[in-house]
């Protein structure tokens, strides 16, 4: 047996080591279907994410295998493959990144995806800077195996980064301003955010290492770069508590004698309201003599905050102060004018 192995030449060789990777290539991908096939029936869905996940590295993995030894047999005879084969060495180093990576990758898909109150803007920054940490960390390692000193390149690349962040100052701003929006959490994605000026106006789709993508409500992108939430004021009308009723309504002059009941009838209308929030301020009282009414305001906050259905109840609201207001005899003013002609 053993002077049948030492007869058999290199190309020989590669071809059995082919014929044994191909039949672990296949025997991998049985196996990894019947987990498939058994991960499918259970109740969580990890396990398919990271079955998923590893599938490709393994069989990498093993077709590296089959690559590695196949050179070293032939290094016998081509001398030179001996450098190609201390290069290569160093590969399973990087699969196995390259899976990690994916792992990882695959955890954070399935913590998106699930119900419940997770917050997916941290999945995804918790995510990625593990991501960076773990391949610096690989680069590090590699540096070090191939014989460079670590503490020089942690040196040059401390002088490195202090030239890079003057060159780009601009975006390193926009990148700790993400950090920011992350830690902070002024905003989430599917919020609604805008200026105080109103310049920016829109829901979050996107909070990204640099800017962040809005769409607006005319259906148009805007990208804007994370460092400008740091300087300017930002509100998030999609996390108020309440919406304002604010109203101002005038009535004739002739029906002044009226007015002190209507604010009493709408007051007492308000109170029973069932979408009004009696925990808030909820005022009624008569305001100003204008130029052709006597105006009065209605000032209260809604429980509804959603739009459409906040414009509906304050729509029947209004209708319902306008019929209190002619049952009282009295009508809502509009501009006139009186003309007094004097006989000569």
């Amino acid at each position: 047996m053993n002077d049948f192995i030492q007869n058999i030449s290199p190309i020989q060789t590669i071809a059995v080591l082919l014929v044994i990777t191909i039949i672990t290539h296949f025997v991998l991908g049985k196996i990894l279907k019947q987990i498939t096939r058994h991960s499918g029936s259970t109740k969580t869905q990890i396990d398919d994410y990271l079955i998923g996940a590893i599938s490709a590295p393994l069989k990498l993995l093993i077709w590296y295998g089959w690559l590695y030894f196949s050179l070293k047999e032939l290094t016998s005879e081509i001398q030179s493959l001996n450098d190609i084969v201390g290069y290569i060495a160093i590969a399973p180093v990087f699969i196995l990144t390259w899976g990690i990576l994916r792992l990882i990758s695959s955890v954070e898909s399935y913590m998106l995806g699930a119900e419940g109150t997770v917050d997916k803007d941290s999945i995804r920054l918790f995510t990625r800077l593990i991501k960076i940490l773990f391949v610096f960390a690989i680069i590090l390692g590699v540096a070090q195996f191939y014989g460079y000193a670590v503490s020089s390149i942690l040196t040059l690349g401390g002088v490195g980064g202090i030239v890079v962040g003057f060159a780009a100052k601009d975006m390193l701003a926009n990148v700790f301003g993400g950090l920011m929006i992350q830690m902070d959490k002024p905003f989430s994605t599917g919020d609604w955010i805008r200026t105080t000026d109103k310049s920016i106006e829109g829901v979050v789709e996107k909070i990204g290492w640099r800017m962040t993508r809005l769409r607006t409500f005319n259906k148009n992108p805007i990208y804007v770069p994370n460092g400008i939430f740091a300087t300017i004021p930002i509100e998030t009308p999609s996390r108020m508590t309440n919406r304002e009723i604010h109203a101002v309504i005038g009535i004739r002059y002739d029906d002044i004698a009226q007015m002190q009941s209507i604010i009493e009838k709408v007051e007492k209308m308000l109170a029973g309201h069932e979408h009004i929030d009696h925990d808030e301020p909820c005022r009624v009282y008569f305001d100003l003599f204008n130029a052709s009414s006597l105006d009065f305001v209605i000032w209260a906050f809604c429980t509804v905050t959603e739009g459409a259905e906040f414009k509906k109840i304050k729509g029947k609201l209004l209708l319902d102060v306008a019929q209190i207001i002619a049952d009282h005899g009295a009508e809502i003013a509009y501009p006139t004018q009186t003309l007094h002609i004097q006989k000569s």
